[in-house]
This record gives C-alpha cells, structure tokens and sequence, in this order.
C-alpha cells in the first residue's frame, strides 16, 4: 500500500471514531465508549510495532555528470606543453647550464600543423641550434647542431676523433642570432625597467646606444629578438637601436 493511500485510510478511520465518541456522549452510551477507548488503544499499539516493520526507503545516490569531451585546441595545448618539458629536460639533462627558446614566434602553430621545429640554444657545449623531432605529437628526440659538425641525435653516442686545425681564415663563422639571443636574455630586466620609466614619462618608446651593444653585425638579429619579447618595434640606427614600445 502506497504512504498516501495509508494516510488516507487513517483519517477515515479517526473521523469515524470521532464521530461514534460524539454519538456517545450525546445519548449516553457509556459502555459502548468504554469499548471504544480499549478499541483505540489497541488500533494504537498495532500501528506502534507496523510503523517499526516498515523497511524505511533508501535513497539512490545521484548519478555523476560525465565530463565534457576534450576538444581538439586543449589537446594540442596539452601536448605542446608536455613537449616543451620534455625538451627542458633533455637539455638540461645533457647541459645543466643551457637555455633554449623556439627559433620561430609561431611554433605552436607549426606543431598543430606538422611543421618541421627547431630551437636556439645557449651554454649548451657549442651546440647553437637543435631541431625537435616530433612523432603524432609527442615529443621524440633532438638533433643538435653545430658550426663544423653534422647533425647529432640526443641518443646516439658521442665519438671524439682527432682532426687536424684548420687555417685561420676558414674558422667557423660567429652565430649572430645566438649573440643576439643571449644578450636580449641578460639584459631583459634592464630593459624592462627602461620601459616603465618611459611609460611613466608619456613617452613611447627608447633608444639603445652603441655603447651598450655588441658587435654591429648582429643589431638585426637584437632587433628580431626585442620583437620577439614583445616589444612593437626595433629598428637599428647608426648610434644604437631604437626600440617602440607598448602605450596603455
């Protein structure tokens, strides 16, 4: 039986006796009300020990709501971000000392597109540049390169072979971009500070003078990395660099 079909049946039966105990009273019928009150007090202890056999209900633990399905964009963020740890990892494995940036401004772009990618290094045993190797978006290995050697992969063993020096006129040509690359890194703060007192004097932009700056052959290459790091424009001149920034 239903609760609400109980709850019905006991307020018919309390409005009956009700009515028989007010028909007592008005005729006088004594010991019909004193059955009724032994009746009632029956009616009452049944009801005691039903209500404690009723099994009381339990309730169903709400269901959990499956999580939304990851979409492509945060799957590539994901793996690109695993990729870049993976490639700090094995570069400080083999140079503690080594930094590296992407040698492009649009290397997540190429990774979600399969494009060939590469790096700068830095302190890295005369290695200046390494290409990632990639395999359906994780991370596989690093091919380092270097001025006067071929390609080398992160797993392949290092033979050290004799050679002869070669003359003086056929050295390996300076890397200007690593130059560039790690004096925008030493100085960035200096910089950053430049920047904020420029703003806070309604200006908009600074000029890096020649004296602060290494060889001038590789100003083009100081100008790509201030871009790089945000800055809105470089442009070298013949007394230094003039660099525009950011006006909020």
């Amino acid at each position: 039986m239903k609760p609400e079909e109980k709850k019905e049946k006991r307020h018919d039966v309390l409005t009956i006796i009700a009515l028989m105990a007010g028909m007592v009273f008005v005729l006088r019928m004594w010991p019909i009300l004193l059955l009724m009150l032994v009746g009632v007090f029956g009616y009452a202890l049944w009801l005691l020990f039903h209500l404690e056999k009723t099994p009381a209900a339990t309730e169903m633990p709400p269901l959990l709501a499956l999580p939304e399905p990851a979409s492509e964009e945060s799957m590539l963020t994901t793996a690109f971000a695993l990729m870049q740890r993976r490639i700090t990892e094995q570069v400080t494995a083999r140079y503690p000392n080594a930094k590296w940036v992407w040698d492009v401004a649009d290397a997540r772009s190429r990774f979600a597109q399969g494009e060939p990618l590469s790096i700068m290094l830095g302190h890295a045993g005369g290695y200046q540049r390494a290409v990632v190797q990639v395999s359906n978006l994780q991370f596989a290995s690093l091919s380092y390169i270097s001025a006067g050697r071929p390609d080398r992969t992160s797993t392949e063993e290092e033979e050290e072979t004799t050679e002869t020096q070669e003359p003086a006129s056929e050295q390996e040509s300076v890397d200007y971009g690593l130059l560039a690359f790690e004096w925008v890194e030493a100085n960035l703060q200096e910089l950053n500070t430049r920047c904020n007192e420029v703003i806070a004097q309604g200006r908009d932009g600074f000029r890096i003078l020649a004296a602060q700056l290494p060889h001038g052959d590789s100003w083009q290459s100081i100008c790509q990395e201030l871009l790089r790091n945000g800055f809105v424009s470089a442009e070298p001149l013949a007394d230094g660099i003039q660099v525009q920034i950011k006006m909020n």
